[in-house]
């Protein structure tokens, strides 16, 4: 009768837990010294790493991790550089209105005061877009650079 072998991992698996292996290989067991010697090598292994003792640090582990966590920083207030600029920007365009009037109403003659109106809403709402987008990526990356 010709039988095969168990493999490593059969192996292995009766001599972790026996009551999960199928019949055969317990068959196979009883009849082959060769892989019953096997699993007794394994079942030795086991008992061996149990037996050794947890291994242990003889430093603080948690401490040295902590130590190395950067702590959190107070956050930067950005506003006063807000205010900054949109203050820079009413004063530019205050000035801008003060030195020009009068081109302005020959700039504007021949368009219905409408026209006028959209244009300055269109420009305002892409100009804050643009502001609010610039705004958000500069506050992300400053969170990036706070987080090094």
């Amino acid at each position: 009768m010709v039988t095969k072998h168990l493999t490593d991992d059969e192996v292995q698996q009766y001599a972790v837990d026996k009551s999960y292996c199928e019949k055969r290989i317990d068959a196979h067991l009883h009849l082959c010294e060769q892989c019953r010697s096997k699993v007794e090598v394994y079942q030795l292994l086991i008992t061996g790493i149990k037996q050794q003792p947890q291994p242990a640090f003889n430093f603080d582990l948690s401490e040295l991790v902590v130590q190395q966590l950067s702590s959190p920083k107070e956050k930067t207030s950005d506003r006063f550089l807000l205010w900054v600029l949109l203050f820079t920007a009413i004063g530019f365009i205050g000035t801008v209105l003060y030195y020009f009037e009068g081109l302005f109403v020959y700039l504007f003659n021949g368009i219905a005061a409408i026209f006028i109106y959209l244009m300055i809403i269109t420009a305002l709402t892409v100009f804050t877009g643009l502001f609010i987008d610039m705004y958000k990526k500069y506050d992300s990356e400053m969170k990036l650079l706070d987080s090094y």
